[in-house]
């Protein structure tokens, strides 16, 4: 039996969930304000991170936070006022760090990530973007031995759960980052991971393919829900009331409010993330996307020119931009690679929805069954993106699930 299925969120992730619902016989209508820049995957550095399988909170990070709080240098940067507002989110954080609880997250992230390529390769063939693809893996490389030493401990964890990756070294890095010779001595290759070369497009030919299969798009904010008898039955915008039987929350970083309105508590903040594009005209600097340890960015060569993401900012949704810490990065970059001298070209800052455990939250709401949950994907929203939209569209037929939803479902925050 089809539903009428209204999507609040117009992201990778609310428009996976809508393509999945239409090709699923749904009818179904998108509520988004339409604007591209505002949705975090635009300013993706285009990696589909297949590898990511460890959580952010782990004890090695835990013991380095109180340094990089402090640092001048650091890609954390958390402004002070915001504190009581992040404190809920942050003891979690850190009770996430246990070695047991980091192990669970990583299983379950495991089970989604082991998916991810597959249902890109199919949301690439659905939306004509296929030629936005590239089969050129992750590069994380180190300017020392040393460096490259202290995360054998990860590489041999990440290892014996199946990630695929091959050493580097300081010649084959030289060839495969043109740009950037003779900087590092170490690196890994994991070699599973694709790239998108142009996050904006790809999810801009997504919302086509939505379109042309019959998704309906309403371009205003949702404010919150129609309740009739207890029973969600439209989402409420300022001008209008959009009627349906099954809704998703799919609104990224604006989603805790929304899911509050339904009762339930998440426990939800932004990463505010930032990122400069530099011209490169038709040089090759990068055959596969970098992160750049000791300087903690990824630079990932696009249609565009070159991207260099960069820090980690917890200051919530409203504060202005600072973009001083970036520019920063990039000046010590071009420092050290002249081939990327050159101005910024435009600078962007996006909001990543991350819970404290790292698992995204997907899944039916407790209090409101015809309700599901699809956002909290941090780092990981473009990555998982597809493979979120059809185990919703599964769970909004009742189906069983490709993947087991318990860890990432919304009542896991009930017990914490």
């Amino acid at each position: 039996m089809s539903d009428q299925v209204v999507v609040v969120g117009g992201g990778i992730v609310g428009l996976s969930c809508a393509l999945h619902a239409r090709r699923a016989g749904h009818d179904v209508t998108v509520v988004d304000v339409g604007d591209v820049r505002q949705r975090a995957s635009f300013g993706n550095a285009g990696v589909i991170a297949t590898c990511e399988y460890l959580p952010i909170a782990t004890p090695a990070l835990l013991k380095a936070i109180p340094q990089m709080l402090f640092a001048s240098d650091s890609p954390l940067k958390l402004r002070w006022s915001y504190l009581p507002a992040l404190a809920p989110w942050l003891i979690r954080f850190l009770a996430a760090s246990a070695p047991g609880k980091v192990d669970r997250a990583a299983e379950a992230l495991k089970s989604l990530l082991s998916l991810s390529v597959s249902e890109h390769r199919r949301l690439a063939r659905d939306a004509d973007a296929g030629n936005l693809l590239r089969d050129v893996g992750w590069i994380k490389a180190y300017e020392s031995e040393k460096a490259y030493s202290d995360l054998e401990a990860e590489r041999r964890y990440l290892a014996e759960r199946g990630v695929a990756m091959s050493a580097l070294s300081a010649d084959e890095l030289n060839d495969l980052l043109p740009g950037l010779r003779n900087i590092f001595r170490k690196g890994t290759l994991y070699s599973d991971c694709i790239q998108v070369t142009d996050p904006g497009a790809y999810v801009a030919r997504t919302q086509d393919a939505c379109a042309n299969a019959g998704v309906r798009f309403v371009s205003e904010k949702a404010k919150g829900f129609e309740l009739t008898d207890g029973k969600v039955t439209g989402v409420r915008t300022a001008d209008r009331h959009v009627a349906g039987t099954k809704f998703v929350i799919a609104a990224g970083a604006w989603s805790k409010v929304l899911a509050m309105q339904l009762g339930e508590r998440v426990y939800l903040d932004t990463e505010r993330g930032y990122h400069a594009m530099l011209k490169t005209g038709n040089r090759t600097l990068l055959r596969a996307p970098l992160l750049w340890h000791e300087k903690s960015v990824v630079l990932s060569q696009q249609l565009q020119g070159l991207r260099i993401t960069s820090s980690v900012e917890f200051a919530g949704l409203d504060a202005p931009p600072r973009y001083e810490t970036l520019d920063r990065t990039v000046a010590a970059i071009q420092q050290i690679a002249p081939e990327l001298q050159g101005p910024i070209e435009s600078r962007w800052l996006g909001f990543r929805p991350s819970t404290p455990d790292s698992l995204p939250v997907i899944g039916r709401a407790g209090k409101h069954p015809n309700c599901f949950m699809a956002f909290g994907h941090g780092h990981l929203g473009l990555t998982l993106g597809p493979v979120t939209g059809h185990l919703i569209a599964q769970a909004i037929a009742g189906q069983p699930t490709t993947v087991d939803l318990q860890p990432f479902s919304p009542s896991r925050f009930a017990h914490s």
